[in-house]
């Protein structure tokens, strides 16, 4: 299992205070499919991890949102990639609630549900929130962006690597496992 951030590494992130809120406005980031192609041949299975306080703000319907999910999957799937979950923390950021990164409430859940043990998987994403998740759960990350990004970091809760793009993660990643 990898856990797996959604906006900005599956699909364009929207600018800040934006969000996806329909099917027609997914933008897919083709190199991370191709990468989640290469290690689903290898037998991995994907778990998504998402912040989407859109719906908490009102700009996104929680149906539409999951309209989303569904068509995520079912393309991905297409693509021979097996999404198995989807965690989504759909509360405002000053709810103070305990699954809104960078707290690890949804990387609890997704272990205590399917059953794996956080210190043996990567959380893959391109926020320092992500990285700081990460850390408060207990997995290892993987950074998708600019170094500057994570700069602020703590040493505990920097990523094991940082990349430009995910498929050029692959070989890391494969190497972990």
């Amino acid at each position: 299992i990898i856990l797996i951030d959604r906006d900005g590494v599956i699909n364009q992130k929207s600018l800040r205070g934006e969000y996806v809120t329909k099917w027609s406005n997914f933008k897919w980031v083709p190199d991370t499919i191709n990468a989640m192609k290469l290690l689903s041949k290898e037998g991995f299975e994907f778990i998504v991890i998402t912040n989407q306080a859109g719906v908490a703000r009102k700009m996104i319907h929680e149906n539409e949102l999951d309209n989303i999910h569904q068509n995520m999957i079912h393309e991905l799937k297409q693509n021979g990639i097996k999404v198995i979950d989807v965690y989504v923390c759909k509360h405002h950021w000053e709810e103070n609630c305990s699954c809104r990164k960078p707290n690890p409430g949804m990387f609890y859940r997704a272990s205590d549900e399917w059953l794996f043990r956080l210190d043996q998987v990567i959380y893959i994403g391109d926020d320092n929130r992500d990285c700081q998740a990460a850390y408060n759960a207990g997995c290892k990350s993987i950074f998708i962006g600019d170094d500057s990004e994570i700069k602020n970091l703590s040493l505990e809760a920097r990523p094991i690597s940082s990349f430009n793009k995910l498929n050029d993660a692959v070989q890391t990643i494969l190497s972990l496992y």
